[in-house]
């Protein structure tokens, strides 16, 4: 993806959008309500009956880190993804395994369980979709406008997940994660090739709430990618929080949070 024409990027985006861990009672009851609205009621994957408050939630939450992203000028949650950590040194504890057979989970001895981590929950909510009704993604081509000194919040939709992205990047960096396993749709799917994200697919289709492609990476391989075509994954999601100067590890790597708004 080119982006020649898009300068500041990170600056553009962070005037728009807040991404923050949720560790306080606060901020994850404002992401589990957030879920609660993409997969009970706008997407209806849970039974809302089984909620408790409106807020949806799994056994999943207990070692999972949570990522939420704000819209800065009205305080609103916009999206949320959590990285469900390796409990136990063990790959059954992570989703993906109870939707693969015997030969795709045997295919996963060659992993070091301990560290493989599971992307799970990414939503971002309807009225931040950059086509409405169509996909439960923005979409990710950029206006033809970019190239202009102020980048719009309209224009800076279609690439709002990015703020999810740096959320789950700056959790493996600081838990030692080496690979990436996600269970995704394939409207996602082929949105994250556009963005230059190539997971490899486990195996074929699986049904749940719809077909969905179980696939894995190698964290190494989407920073190398990335940084290689300076992508905006790179430039925003990668590079701030990667170890500095010559290669040497940075005394502290971890996502900068930026200020809850008020």
């Amino acid at each position: 993806m080119s982006v020649a024409t898009i300068t500041n990027f990170p600056l553009h985006y962070e005037r728009h959008f807040a991404v923050v861990r949720a560790t306080t009672p606060e901020l994850l009851r404002k992401a589990y309500r957030l879920r609660y609205q993409a997969y009970c009621i706008e997407n209806p994957f849970e039974d809302p009956e089984q909620q408790i408050d409106q807020c949806e939630t799994d056994k999943y939450d207990a070692h999972a880190v949570h990522t939420l992203l704000l819209h800065r000028r009205t305080g609103e949650g916009a999206g949320t993804c959590r990285v469900i950590l390796p409990h136990k040194d063990e790959f059954c504890s992570l989703p993906i395994a109870t939707l693969l057979d015997g030969r795709d989970r045997r295919g996963f001895g060659e992993f070091l369980t301990a560290q493989t981590a599971e992307i799970s929950r990414f939503a971002i909510l309807k009225q931040f979709r950059r086509r409405y009704g169509q996909e439960p993604y923005a979409d990710s081509g950029f206006a033809e406008d970019a190239s202009a000194p102020e980048i719009s919040e309209r224009q800076l939709l279609p690439f709002i997940i990015l703020g999810l992205f740096r959320g789950v990047f700056s959790t493996c960096l600081e838990y030692g994660i080496t690979h990436l396993a996600a269970v995704v749709e394939p409207p996602l799917m082929r949105i994250l090739r556009r963005l230059g994200l190539d997971f490899i697919p486990i195996g074929g289709l699986v049904e749940h709430h719809g077909l969905r492609q179980p696939c894995i990476a190698p964290l190494s391989d989407l920073i190398q990618q990335s940084r290689d075509s300076d992508s905006l994954v790179w430039q925003y999601a990668m590079r701030p929080l990667l170890p500095l100067g010559g290669g040497e590890r940075a005394a502290t790597i971890g996502m900068r949070m930026a200020p809850v708004p008020a």
